[in-house]
């Protein structure tokens, strides 16, 4: 993730001076200060586990080695038995290596995120899945160039609820990934697609939505096998509830998640976080996916006449187009709107990063939301919503809270 940092003489002139009498691992802790995400709401403790999965069904189109299938590190969460006193499991997953490469990514010395490695989640390694109980299962994609836990607190936040959701990172396109061996697989793009995007962006970016819904579909294959591809038993399968089946997805992962809409009939329903639906060719918003459809972002998708949206960009334009057309087409659909979010406001970067230290660098990608508006409001909605979906439950957003106006909730029916 790419974070633009604001200029401000007085906190550059002590972060320096921090570095050069401490070094940077504790001035990453004074202006990029950093805390763990709220516990859940919901009754179940959760587990999760962390598996390597290979498809052998699909080369690998990042590199050239023609006997190179597609490997992907998959995570999972479930409602678990136990686990009150357990040590709770990281926010992000191989934190050592993990938290350098984000650092890096961020513009920042790879020390400076050290502290990170501190986070932690509110899900347990290892516990025993809940038995004689099925729940529906959520896939979740993450952003380009994000990371499979980007979203935990909307993640635990369902799972505690009574879903099981799974999330992987698509490899080479997230801001790090790693193989079973534990080393690392770092950011990268596909070169003969990274050729085309020069005379035509769409059509690489079209590739690249329908190559990571082809991972999802993978991963919910894989959930209904009876062993993992390693001969491990597969101790979700009687868990899932495979005739609930949703997805949800931030940025990149908000239009691969309608992509695996339109193209999956198992998948019922899905969310996207700040969506980037430029990828999606004309024809697929056009197409009315049947099936309930909810979107939270920033407050310019109400303005069709802006310039860009989340890169200031012609393609942040088009994307708006692409997203009104899909409100035009589809048969159910909701739309959330806070103001003065940015596109990394409904990432857990937004919960975990403290704006309000005396000390902390400005992040112009966060937004200057109120956090707590941000994390009520779509931990909130999004349960609701699959709920409304799974559990035949009412979901009326429009009678939420507003927070004085600063969130703007509309249904869309196609009639």
């Amino acid at each position: 993730m790419s974070f633009l940092y604001q200029k401000n003489t007085l906190k550059i002139f002590i972060f320096f001076v921090c570095v050069l009498l401490k070094g940077c691992a504790v001035a990453g802790s004074v202006f990029v200060p950093l805390e763990s995400i709220e516990p859940p709401t919901g009754k179940y403790n959760i587990g999760t586990q962390v598996y390597f999965w290979t498809d052998k069904s699909r080369g690998e189109v990042y590199t050239t080695d023609p006997s190179d299938y597609r490997e992907l590190m998959v995570q999972i969460w479930y409602p678990a038995k136990g686990g009150e006193n357990y040590q709770k499991a990281p926010h992000v997953t191989f934190p050592e290596k993990a938290i350098s490469s984000i650092a890096r990514t961020a513009g920042l010395p790879s020390s400076f995120g050290k502290h990170g490695t501190q986070l932690t989640s509110n899900s347990v390694f290892g516990l025993l899945p809940i038995q004689n109980k099925k729940f529906p299962l959520i896939l979740f994609s993450h952003g380009d160039g994000g990371l499979l836990t980007q979203n935990t607190s909307q993640v635990e936040e369902l799972v505690s609820n009574g879903y099981i959701v799974i999330a992987c990172n698509h490899t080479y396109n997230a801001s790090i990934t790693f193989d079973k061996k534990g080393n690392s697989i770092p950011y990268k793009q596909n070169v003969s697609w990274n050729e085309q995007a020069q005379y035509h962006k769409k059509y690489y970016t079209n590739l690249l939505i329908n190559y990571r819904y082809q991972d999802l579909a993978f991963l919910l294959k894989v959930l209904k096998q009876n062993k993992f591809d390693d001969g491990s038993v597969n101790p979700f399968q009687n868990n899932i509830n495979f005739e609930k089946v949703g997805a949800m997805g931030h940025s990149m992962g908000g239009g691969t998640t309608y992509i695996a809409m339109l193209k999956n009939h198992q998948i019922k329903a899905g969310v996207a976080l700040d969506g980037w639906f430029f990828g999606l060719l004309e024809e697929d918003a056009k197409t009315n996916t049947k099936k309930p459809f909810l979107h939270l972002g920033q407050e310019q998708f109400l303005d069709t006449n802006i310039e860009g949206d989340i890169n200031f960009s012609k393609d942040g334009k088009r994307n708006f187009e692409i997203y009104n057309k899909i409100l035009e087409t589809n048969e159910e659909s909701y739309g959330v709107y806070i103001k003065n979010s940015l596109h990394y406001s409904y990432t857990d970067m937004k919960l975990i990063y403290n704006q309000g230290a005396p000390l902390a660098l400005p992040l112009d990608s966060l937004g200057e939301v109120d956090k707590n508006i941000v994390d009520d409001v779509l931990d909130k909605t999004i349960l609701d919503f699959f709920n409304y979906v799974f559990q035949n439950t009412t979901f009326e957003p429009e009678k939420y809270n507003t927070f004085n106006n600063q969130v703007i909730y509309q249904k869309y029916n196609k009639n």
